[in-house]
């Protein structure tokens, strides 16, 4: 049975307010802006350095989904050319001139009188909005809000979960009991989805801007005016309720689809376990077959991440024999390979997910020698002369046979990341398990050195590295104080010994040390084996927690 809405959540701008965007910026408002700053340069020349500032922030907000306050906003702009105590005393005024020389607003004809009789149907209302409140101002409608959430004050954008649920708890109802109306479906659908709002409506009238982002989220509800909420939603007795004092929250990762798949667990029962458990969003592994893919309901929980290959049309298994790796030395099948991973972008733009998991390729021929390694310390004689040598000989003989393959890995990647620009995906290139496998700490410090866009980085799979580190193979230490800063995604799970994705807490990681290195917009994933309970899962989540590696929302 769905919970019975109490609280309404507003955009505002393209849904309480109407944008009508002008032909050309308002030479005025310009003006203005140069008169605050003492500016005397060609008009031309302050608008275009000021669109290309604005344009550098937007990417950045986009990918990592936060906000600056007005004046660190304006700052980041003009800090090169003015001082900050200028631009701090202007910063309002400023943004205000800036937003409305593009387009004017308006609060839409019926926006009052619907919101009006909403409260008095007994509904708590409130507005979630990138656009600033201070245009509700003198129309009577802040008066009836209970919350104003503004990304610019909050520091978060949507569609991040956690402006939905900050303004539920403000309300003090359940995210279930609230519902959310917006025009951006790639934000408000989205955004609401991963915070378990119960109910969602699009507002698509003949005045909205239509977003190109095709979103495969689709909305409870779509109307053409604000005013048709009236046959939405009724009235409701709200004298004798008690407020909800229950706290709930979301764990700001994601969980991976590798806890069950393996298992034929369904892909929305596996979904709707981990929404029980906490989790905001998830990752298709590549574990994931075409059939599975195709039977999960994408319109109710969000798939933040996909792990190349997904859906796996083919396995990685079949991939590694057919040689279809971006790695290979063969042209032909280097292609493939690449081709193989455009697939699964192409699946996640569509998919309107973040990341991308990227297997770099592998070494071919004989991997004798990992393999021995692994079972002399499975056997208890890892610092033995025998473990020594062997590990020495590993060591030199993988780090050679790699040179070729690197060239074509590096290759690979350029045109991978020409596929990508401007698709709003981040590519993260995974350290792996095997230690034939690629990269060793030279290939990707070779790697991020060639690409340096910040939405190409290193996927940190801990366990992998951990194990590595273990068989005296890598220093951890090294990897993160090198690559720390290029981290765009995480894996997060334990080891005992060389077994890994195990329940963080219960092995040899260290999750307070790395905690230090994780950039703080990096996006975080549980990977851990099936046979995990839940309790153990709850459990290791709560050690991401308390490290710092994990924030709740």
């Amino acid at each position: 049975m769905k919970a019975q809405t109490k609280a309404i959540f507003f955009d505002i701008g393209g849904t309480l307010v109407m944008k009508k965007k002008n032909k050309q910026r308002e030479i005025s408002n310009i003006h203005a802006m140069m008169a605050l700053l003492g500016e005397k340069c060609d008009i031309n020349e302050f608008v275009d350095s000021l669109e290309k500032e604005e344009k550098n922030y937007k990417t950045w907000s986009k990918q990592t989904l936060s906000e600056y306050s007005i004046e660190d906003r304006w700052i980041r702009f003009l800090g090169k050319r003015y001082s900050e105590t200028l631009i701090k005393a202007n910063a309002d005024k400023l943004q205000l001139l800036w937003g409305t020389s593009k387009s004017s607003k308006m609060i839409y004809p019926d926006a009052v009188t619907t919101l009006t009789e909403l409260a008095k149907r007994g509904y708590k209302l409130g507005t979630i909005s990138h656009t600033s409140p201070r245009f509700l101002e003198g129309t009577g409608v802040l008066e009836l809000l209970s919350t104003v959430i503004y990304a610019s004050k909050f520091g978060r954008r949507k569609p991040h979960p956690s402006l939905f649920l900050a303004a539920a708890r403000e309300c003090q109802v359940s995210p279930e009991e609230c519902l959310y109306v917006g025009d951006r479906p790639s934000r408000d659908v989205i955004g609401s989805r991963e915070a378990g709002i119960g109910k969602v409506v699009t507002i698509n009238g003949k005045d909205q801007t239509h977003e190109s982002e095709i979103v495969p989220m689709q909305s409870d509800y779509t109307i053409s005016s604000l005013s048709e909420l009236l046959n939405i939603l009724p009235s409701r007795n709200s004298a004798a309720e008690i407020e909800d004092k229950r706290s709930f929250f979301l764990y700001d990762a994601a969980l991976s689809t590798m806890w069950g798949i393996k298992e034929n667990v369904p892909i929305s029962t596996l979904f709707q376990q981990g929404r029980d458990m906490g989790f905001a969003r998830f990752e298709l592994n590549h574990n994931v077959s075409q059939e599975a893919f195709d039977e999960f309901n994408q319109n109710q929980f969000h798939v933040g991440s996909l792990h190349d290959p997904c859906p796996a049309i083919i396995s990685t298994k079949e991939l590694d024999e057919r040689d279809w790796l971006v790695s290979s030395l063969d042209e032909s099948l280097r292609i493939k390979g690449v081709d193989v991973i455009k697939r699964t972008i192409e699946q996640a733009i569509a998919l309107c997910s973040s990341l991308v998991v990227i297997h770099p390729g592998r070494v071919v021929g004989d991997h004798s020698l990992d393999k021995q390694i692994r079972t002399l310390y499975r056997n208890g004689e890892k610092g033995s002369i025998v473990y020594d040598d062997l590990r020495i000989r590993l060591i030199n003989d993988r780090l050679e046979r790699g040179k070729p393959h690197l060239d074509s890995l590096l290759k690979s990647v350029a045109e991978l990341v020409t596929f990508s620009s401007d698709s709003g995906v981040t590519l993260g290139l995974e350290n792996r398990l095997h230690y034939y496998e690629m990269p060793i700490f030279e290939e990707l410090q070779s790697l991020l050195s060639a690409f340096t866009q910040s939405w190409v980085g290193w996927q940190f799979d801990i366990g992998h590295l951990q194990i590595h580190a273990e068989l005296g193979l890598a220093n951890f230490d090294e990897w993160l104080n090198h690559f720390g800063n290029r981290i765009v995604g995480v894996h997060l799970h334990d080891v005992q010994g060389i077994d890994d994705h195990l329940s963080p807490g219960c092995g040899d990681v260290d999750f307070s040390k790395i905690a230090k290195f994780l950039p703080e917009f990096s996006y975080r994933t549980l990977e851990v084996d099936s046979k995990l309970s839940k309790e153990e899962i709850r459990s290791g989540m709560e050690t991401l927690v308390a490290t710092g590696c994990v924030s709740r929302i």
